[in-house]
């Protein structure tokens, strides 16, 4: 997979209701790779982490911070801030009867690096193709989705396709509604660019917007309240996990649905698959701001993961006096041949106390921080101390992946992840962030 150039970003103007589309450069993310290699021995590492949660790393960071204090140790500076880069595209959904009344918004999903899908309150979405700068018109979806998730398979999705693929023709977009209503007739859909013939011109593909079987968990009662909580694409299957439910299953081929097992995937929401480490790679379910690996690939045979092939990366480098936002949960963008750019909220400390206590009672702004972390194989002995180059381990964890199993691969080579560069990005009202794609 090659990789990605820019970074989808998604703002919101809360004053004037205008959502932009912005490309952020990853290159202001990493090094470049010579130089990557060169300083690869004093690239910070981050830490494995068997067992986390948002609870025991605030001890942890306020313990820090108070040791800290104690040893006057200055705490780390971020190397700058960044300025959110002019807008391409600039979008203002409109109130319409399905909204009654309420603030229209309007919801973003990659079909791929390149194209990004968007829908509105009134069920209205549209294709923007960032390469060519143009906006093709799609069809309205059947009915309006409070709080989507989507996930793009090429189409026609074959059991030969693992893990979802990032082409820029040929894919499909499933969207699913993640608010459990049994009112809901049609939460789960799919735009599909398909052939259709025409009766004054030759064939020519077109997008259409089908109804797809309706998933079994909103078959629940009202008062049974649960949330999806994770979602991946395992060759041709869509998986999803239901907090205090389970996982499903949904064959894209047979277009039927599975119930996989009483378990949950070890992600919180979106799981993409990595071809060169045969791993899907998301957020913690056990720390929303923590970055995780898994083996998902036995999950539609109704297999949980198993915990041995389960990675989790914690940062020990971040300034002192900075806590995760609870609230935010970290958003995570796979750019190809082991590269991410993860977006982390904290929350700067200096100033706050009430429920922290030993602080004043200014409040700290929240801080988006943007990184980019990079997957390097290990050493051979399934830990994390390997001493290859940045250069020598991206090339061989790509041909390493052919020769083994998937199974295989996080047992027996192990990961290690590095942080490259990373830059702050402070909200405001005219540029608040509502997606990192």
């Amino acid at each position: 997979m090659s990789l990605r150039r820019y970074v989808n970003l998604v703002t919101g103007d809360g004053l004037q209701g205008i959502y932009s589309l912005r490309l952020l450069d990853s290159d202001k993310f990493f090094y470049p790779a010579q130089e990557a290699a060169a300083k690869a021995r004093d690239l910070p590492r981050l830490e494995r982490v068997p067992e986390h949660n948002l609870s025991s790393w605030i001890a942890q960071k306020k313990k820090t911070k108070k040791a800290a204090a104690r040893s006057g140790r200055q705490q780390q500076k971020l190397e700058r801030t960044i300025l959110p880069p002019r807008p391409i595209h600039n979008f203002r959904p409109t109130k319409c009867p399905a909204t009654n009344g309420d603030k229209p918004r309007l919801h973003s999903f990659a079909l791929s690096g390149t194209k990004i899908f968007f829908a509105d309150s009134g069920k209205r979405t549209t294709l923007y193709d960032t390469e060519a700068h143009c906006t093709i018109t799609t069809p309205c979806l059947h009915a309006r989705k409070d709080f989507p998730i989507a996930l793009s398979i090429p189409s026609p999705a074959g059991p030969e396709a693992e893990g979802e693929q990032d082409q820029d023709s040929g894919s499909s977009l499933y969207i699913m509604d993640t608010t459990i209503d049994p009112k809901n007739t049609t939460p789960f859909e799919v735009l599909t660019c398909r052939i259709r013939p025409d009766e004054h011109f030759s064939a020519q593909k077109t997008w259409h917007c089908d109804a797809l079987p309706r998933p079994p968990f909103f078959h629940r009662r009202p008062d049974q309240y649960t949330s999806v909580s994770s979602y991946a694409v395992v060759g041709n299957v869509i998986c999803v996990s239901l907090a205090a439910v389970g996982t499903y299953c949904f064959d894209t081929v047979s277009r039927m649905w599975s119930f996989a097992g009483d378990w949950q995937m070890p992600f919180s929401g979106k799981a993409e698959y990595v071809p060169e480490l045969k791993l899907w790679f998301g957020i913690s379910a056990d720390n929303h701001q923590l970055p995780c690996a898994a083996n998902l690939s036995l999950v539609p045979g109704g297999h949980a993961p198993e915990k041995q092939e389960c990675y989790i990366w914690g940062d020990p480098n971040l300034p002192v006096d900075w806590l995760p936002d609870l609230y935010y949960p970290a958003q995570m963008v796979c750019l190809g041949s082991g590269m991410f750019c993860i977006m982390n909220y904290f929350e700067d400390m200096v100033g706050r106390s009430s429920w922290m206590g030993e602080l004043s009672d200014a409040d700290g702004d929240p801080i988006a921080v943007f990184s980019g972390l990079e997957v390097l194989a290990g050493n051979g002995n399934g830990n994390d101390n390997g001493k290859e180059s940045s250069s020598d381990s991206g090339k061989n964890s790509s041909s390493d992946s052919d020769k083994e199993s998937s199974s295989d691969r996080g047992k027996e080579i192990g990961l290690r992840m590095i942080k490259h560069k990373s830059r702050l990005f402070r909200h405001s009202d005219t540029h608040c962030i509502e997606s990192v794609l």
